[in-house]
C-alpha cells in the first residue's frame, strides 16, 4: 500500500508572496506613523474627550483548520508605478516683459537720442552761431569722456552691464563724431590725420567691447558713428567715405577668433551704401563734389578690405569659419564688392573691361586655390568673380560679338565643371550659356531666316561664329549632364534630343550666314537653306539608325528621328519648294530622297532579320 505524495511547492510563488507580505507590512507601519501624527495634531487642536469605555475583546474561539488545497502557480505582474502628472504649461511671456528687454530698449534709445544731441550741438549750433567752435568741440569731447568714465564706473556694479554698455558706446561714438566735426566743419585737422585719430577712437571702443565680451557694445559704437556721420558731413564727400572706411577697418579686429556675426555687416553696409549713392549721384547729376577716379579707388579699397577680412576670418581653424557666422562673413564680402561692380558707369568701356578682367582673374584664381577657406566663402568669391567676368565680356566686346564671347566662356566653365566634378562651376557656366543664348536668339531670330532680304541685312560672319559657339555649348552641356549625373542614364537620350533641336537651329543659322557671306545675298541664302535641309535629314537619319543599334534608347531615338524627318520634309515642300531656285531645289530633293531610301532600306533589313529570328524560334 503506497502513501500519496504531497504536491510540490513552487519556490517562486513563495518568494513572491513573501515580498508582497513584506511590502504590506511596510505600508501598514507607514500608515500607523501617519495616523499617530494626525492624532497628535487633533489632540492639540481640541479639548480632551471623556475616557472611552474599555473595548471588550471577544474570547478566541478556535476554528477548524481549512482543508489545504495546493495553489496553482500564478505569476503576478508587478504593480505599475503611479502616473506622474505632467507639469503645467508655463504661459508665454510677452516680449516686453522678458528679462532685460525694456532696459536694452531704453539703453538703445538713450544712445540714439544722445548722439542726435551731439550732432545738433556740433552742426545746428554752428549754423545758428551759438557758442563758438572751440566751445562746441571741447564741450562734445568733455561730454563723451564723461560718458565713457561713467560707463567704466557702472560696469563693475551689480546689474550695471546694460547701462555701462550704453554709456560707453555713446561716449566713444561721440568722440568719433567730435573729431570728424573738427575736420569737416572747422578744418582744424587735415582729413588724413583726422581719419587716423577717428580710427584710433573706434579701435579703442572696439577693444573695450572685446574686453567686456560684448558684441552689442561694438555694434552700438560702429552703427552710432556711421549713422550720424552723413548728417555731420552734410553731403556725399570723400571725407565721409574715408571716415566710414576707418570704421570698417576698426571693427574688424574684434571678429578675429570670435563668433560675432553681425559686426561685419554693421561695419560694411554703411560705407557700401554711401559709395553706391555717390556713384549713382555722379553718373546722373552734375556738380557732385566727388571725382570719378577717387570713387573708383574707394570702391577698390572697400572691396579689398572686405575680401581680406573674409579670408582672415574663415581661414582653416577659425571659430567663425562655418555655421551662421561664416555665412554672415561671406555675405559681408559680397556686400563690400557691390560698389566696385557698379563703377562701370563712371569709366569708359576699355577701363571698365580692364578693371573687371583683373577682378575676375584675382577672384576666380583665389576661389580655385583657396582650399583652406570654407565652402560658402569660396562659392561667394567664385560667384563674384563670375559676375566681374560677365561685366568684362559685356564692356570689352562689341555688341555683335558679345553673345559669342559669353557662349565661349560658358563652354570653358562647363568643360572645367565636367573635369573637376563641380556642380557650382556648372551652374556658373549655365548662367553664362543662358545669357549668351538669349543674345544669340536676338541677333539671329527665326524671322531673319525667312526672306533673303532679312537674312542679308542681319546675318554675317559673326552670326556664323556665334552659331558655332552655341553648338559647342549645347554639346558640352549635355556631356556635363551625363558626366555629373544630373540626369539618369534612361533620360540622357531625351536630353540629347532636346539639345539636338537647338543644335539644328544654330547649324541652320550658321549655314545661311556662311552662304550669304560667301556668295552674297540671294545666292548665299538659297545655298544655305538647301544645305540646312540636307543637314536636317542627315540628323534624322542618324537618329533613326542609332535607335536601331541601341535598343535601350530605341523609342526616344525613333521618335526624334521621325520628328526630324517630318520637319525636313515640311521644310522641303513648304519653304524650299517656294523659295529655292530650280537646280538647287532639285539637288535638295534628290539628297533628301536618297537619305529616305537609305534609312527605309536599313529599317526593312532590320525588321527582316527580326522576322527570320522569330521564325527560327517558332520552328524549334
Amino acid at each position: 500500500m503506497t502513501t500519496p505524495s504531497s504536491p510540490a511547492v513552487d519556490p517562486r510563488l513563495v518568494t513572491a508572496l513573501s515580498d508582497e507580505c513584506e511590502s504590506i507590512g511596510r505600508q501598514l507601519r507607514h500608515m500607523g506613523q501617519n495616523l499617530s501624527i494626525l492624532q497628535t495634531q487633533l489632540t492639540t487642536m481640541r479639548p480632551a474627550a471623556p475616557a472611552a469605555a474599555p473595548v471588550q475583546i471577544p474570547a478566541y474561539v478556535p476554528q477548524p483548520a481549512p482543508q489545504h488545497v495546493a495553489p496553482q502557480p500564478q505569476y503576478l505582474r508587478p504593480p505599475s508605478p503611479p502616473m506622474q502628472p505632467s507639469p503645467p504649461k508655463q504661459p508665454s511671456v510677452p516680449w516686453w516683459q522678458r528679462d532685460g528687454v525694456i532696459s536694452r530698449l531704453l539703453a538703445i534709445a538713450g544712445v540714439a537720442v544722445t548722439l542726435i544731441g551731439v550732432v545738433m550741438l556740433l552742426v545746428l549750433a554752428a549754423q545758428a552761431g551759438f557758442f563758438g567752435p572751440p566751445l562746441r568741440v571741447i564741450g562734445g569731447a568733455a561730454l563723451s569722456g564723461a560718458l565713457i568714465f561713467a560707463g567704466f564706473r557702472v560696469y563693475g556694479r551689480p546689474g550695471g552691464r546694460v547701462g555701462a554698455i550704453a554709456l560707453a558706446a555713446t561716449g566713444f561714438a561721440g568722440l568719433y563724431l567730435d573729431v570728424m566735426a573738427a575736420s569737416v566743419l572747422y578744418g582744424w585737422i587735415v582729413s588724413p590725420l583726422s581719419m587716423v585719430i577717428a580710427f584710433g577712437i573706434a579701435a579703442a571702443g572696439v577693444s573695450v567691447a572685446v574686453r567686456w565680451n560684448s558684441e552689442p557694445l561694438a555694434l552700438l559704437i560702429v552703427l552710432g558713428a556711421a549713422l550720424a556721420a552723413p548728417a555731420l558731413a552734410g553731403a556725399l564727400t570723400l571725407s565721409l567715405i574715408g571716415f566710414l572706411v576707418a570704421l570698417q577697418v576698426a571693427g574688424f579686429s574684434a571678429q578675429l577668433g570670435r563668433d560675432w556675426k553681425y559686426l561685419g555687416m554693421a561695419r560694411t553696409v554703411p560705407v557700401a551704401i554711401v559709395l553706391i549713392a555717390a556713384i549713382i549721384g555722379v553718373s546722373l547729376f552734375d556738380g557732385m563734389q566727388v571725382d570719378s577716379s577717387a570713387l573708383t579707388i574707394s570702391a577698390v579699397v572697400v572691396s579689398l578690405i572686405g575680401l581680406s577680412a573674409a579670408v582672415a576670418l574663415q581661414w582653416k581653424g577659425s571659430p567663425s569659419r562655418d555655421g551662421v557666422a561664416g555665412a554672415w562673413s561671406s555675405a559681408t564680402f559680397i556686400v563690400a564688392t557691390l560698389p566696385l561692380l557698379g563703377v562701370d558707369v563712371l569709366l569708359g568701356d576699355q577701363m571698365a573691361s580692364l578693371l573687371y578682367g583683373v577682378m575676375a582673374l584675382v577672384l576666380l584664381v583665389g576661389a580655385a586655390a583657396g582650399a583652406a577657406l570654407s565652402t560658402h566663402l569660396r562659392m561667394g568669391i567664385a560667384g563674384t568673380g563670375a559676375v566681374a567676368l560677365l561685366l568684362c565680356c559685356v564692356a570689352g566686346s562689341p555688341q555683335s560679338l558679345t553673345a559669342a564671347v559669353l557662349l565661349a566662356v560658358a563652354t570653358v566653365f562647363i568643360v572645367i565643371a565636367g573635369s573637376t566634378g563641380s556642380r557650382f562651376v556648372c551652374a556658373l557656366g549655365s548662367v553664362f550659356a543662358a545669357i549668351g543664348l538669349i543674345g544669340f536668339l536676338e541677333s539671329a531670330s527665326p524671322s531673319m531666316l525667312m526672306t533673303s532680304r532679312a537674312a542679308s541685312a542681319h546675318l554675317d560672319a559673326l552670326t556664323a561664329l556665334t552659331s558655332l559657339t552655341a553648338i559647342g555649348v549645347l554639346v558640352a552641356f549635355v556631356w556635363v549632364m551625363s558626366r555629373l549625373a544630373l540626369v539618369s542614364e534612361n533620360n540622357i537620350a531625351v536630353a540629347w534630343a532636346i539639345s539636338g533641336m537647338g543644335i539644328l537651329y544654330a547649324a541652320t543659322c550658321a549655314l545661311v550666314a556662311s552662304g550669304i557671306e560667301i556668295w552674297g545675298g540671294t545666292t548665299g541664302f538659297v545655298f544655305g537653306h538647301s544645305a540646312a535641309t540636307v543637314v536636317w535629314m542627315l540628323a534624322a537619319t542618324s537618329a533613326l539608325v542609332f535607335g536601331l543599334n541601341n535598343r535601350e534608347h530605341a523609342h526616344t531615338m525613333l521618335g526624334t528621328g521621325l520628328t526630324l524627318t517630318c520637319a525636313a520634309l515640311a521644310k522641303l515642300f513648304l519653304f524650299d519648294l517656294a523659295t529655292l531656285s530650280g537646280l538647287v531645289r532639285g539637288v535638295a530633293f534628290l539628297v533628301v530622297g536618297l537619305l529616305l531610301l537609305l534609312v527605309g532600306t536599313r529599317y526593312a533589313r532590320a525588321f527582316g532579320k527580326a522576322d527570320q529570328i522569330n521564325s527560327a524560334s517558332a520552328a524549334r
